[in-house]
């Protein structure tokens, strides 16, 4: 029983540095791609056409485009931000209609869909979007100097709801949170399918042989007990931090190479041979293996940690054991 919790461990350990390459890929190719800003700018467009089912779609995504490339809400190097408060998001409206917004998110409207804008906001009750800004926002300074411990959110609600009173804010208002939560949706379903395929594409780089790499272990001691050290070593360290590194650390690097080394990953030195190696290699081993690291870095460390539990209590059942039926061999060899 404890080889196999020992072979379950070694195999954990190898999907954890490969899903870390997973991991990794992914963030990359959705932070390259803007993934996150691009669904957040339909979700906005989505709402957007609820306020105003008459708005044209490309209109709609060019306002929200616009809002998104705010300088204060945009991400780096010029992308969509990937984020927006509601309260935000209704008070960029109003800018953005009455001008009132910096160069680079005027020039990215243009004056036509500005006044479409400006026609919609009329519509559901903003007339002058530039003077109901003002007066929201004297009002937000207000509310923090008489109830500076409000939260600046709530400050904010309170003065739109106040100052800028319309069928606006309240369908914003009621709409918003299930706009963002059905962006999230989105964005967690196209991050699951670039996982898959970065799995995909590591599994076949890798060559990363799941059934043959299960069968090397349950025969190669010294392998399996190397990767078991690995796993007690990486049982006290915590996963990273920051959830967007598209970069392996060095440390990551370094368990890479180990692996290398125990030839557990391969990479061929040349094409041809990455080709000729294709016969040593289980088709069904590599369908798993995607499907391993599909799970996750995530899922992997908590396996780590509960596998080392596991195998702590075996441990402990199998030296009692083995105490046991010593006393007994003992006793039974004592003269009579």
């Amino acid at each position: 029983m404890l080889k196999t919790i020992d072979i379950l461990l070694a195999l954990t350990v190898v999907m954890l540095v490969a899903s870390m390459v997973v991991t990794v890929l992914t963030q990359f190719v959705t932070s390259i791609g803007n993934t996150r800003g691009r669904h957040l700018l339909q979700g906005l467009a989505d709402l957007l056409q609820q306020i105003d089912p008459q708005i044209d779609r490309k209109i709609a995504e060019s306002v929200c485009g616009a809002v998104l490339s705010h300088p204060m809400i945009r991400d780096v190097g010029q992308r969509y931000g990937a984020a927006i408060h509601r309260e935000e998001f209704t008070k960029l409206l109003m800018d953005l209609a009455s001008g009132q917004a910096p160069a680079n998110c005027l020039e990215k409207l243009g004056a036509e869909t500005r006044q479409t804008l400006l026609k919609t906001l009329q519509d559901n009750g903003i007339q002058d979007p530039k003077a109901t800004v003002e007066r929201v926002r004297d009002m937000a300074l207000q509310l923090e100097l008489d109830k500076p411990e409000l939260a600046n959110c709530t400050r904010q609600a309170r003065a739109l709801m106040q100052e800028a009173n319309s069928k606006l804010v309240a369908k914003i208002n009621s709409w918003f949170d299930q706009t963002i939560d059905r962006v999230s949706d989105r964005f967690t379903f196209t991050t699951r399918g670039i996982t898959f395929i970065c799995s995909v594409a590591v599994a076949l780089l890798f060559q990363l042989d799941t059934v043959t790499l299960i069968n090397r272990l349950s025969v190669d001691d010294q392998l399996r007990n190397t990767l078991v050290e690995q796993a007690y070593r990486k049982a006290g360290e915590q996963p990273p931090s920051d959830p967007v590194s598209a970069a392996l650390t060095e440390k990551q690097k370094a368990e890479l190479r180990e692996l290398m080394k125990l030839d557990v990953l391969t990479i061929p030195g040349s094409v041809d041979d990455w080709y000729k190696n294709w016969k040593n290699v289980n088709a069904m081993g590599i369908v798993l293996s995607v499907f391993l690291m599909s799970l996750g870095a995530p899922f992997w460390y908590g396996a780590l940690k509960n596998l080392l539990k596991l195998r702590g209590t075996l441990a402990g059942k199998d030296d009692s054991q083995r105490i046991e039926r010593q006393s007994t061999q003992a006793a039974a060899v004592l003269p009579q």
